[in-house]
């Protein structure tokens, strides 16, 4: 299970408190290391894709294709499981090959670093942990760690 709280508070000391409190109680994903020198950087919080700082325009599918890739690196994403977590579509009968034409798009409008997703030939896409792409989440948005039962 994951769970995400806002805090809406413009009390930056409060805030900051609350967060140290979640990461001592082990509540908090420990933060990840920033690469400075990423060619894109998905910002999620405001839906933004920027390639070497310049904002592309992705429709709202290929920010979320791109977004799910990159959340999973170094894992081939077979084209039926992407249908399913990006298009919620769950049938054998639609068709793995909206997944290559969006793939297609997404590396279109990412130009010179479109080679950031690999094809797996015959089973899907992957995008390795190169540091070239960056999923950057707003500080000021807690995140609680996922928490199993059991």
């Amino acid at each position: 299970m994951r769970l995400s709280i806002t805090i809406d508070t413009s009390d930056e000391e409060t805030a900051l408190r609350l967060l140290t409190a979640l990461k001592s109680a082990g509540l908090v994903q420990a933060a990840e290391t920033v690469v400075d020198d990423a060619e894109v950087r998905i910002l999620p919080d405001t839906r933004q894709v920027l390639l070497h700082d310049e904002p592309v325009e992705l429709t709202r599918l290929e920010f979320e294709l791109l977004l799910h890739l990159c959340e999973h690196p170094d894992r081939v994403h077979r084209r039926r499981d992407l249908l399913s977590a990006v298009w919620g579509v769950n049938d054998n009968y639609s068709g793995a090959r909206t997944v290559d034409v969006h793939v297609r798009r997404v590396r279109q409008k990412l130009g010179d670093v479109a080679d950031v997703i690999q094809t797996v030939r015959g089973v899907g896409y992957l995008v390795a942990s190169s540091g070239r792409v960056r999923v950057e989440r707003s500080p000021n948005v807690v995140r609680l760690a996922d928490r199993r039962a059991g």
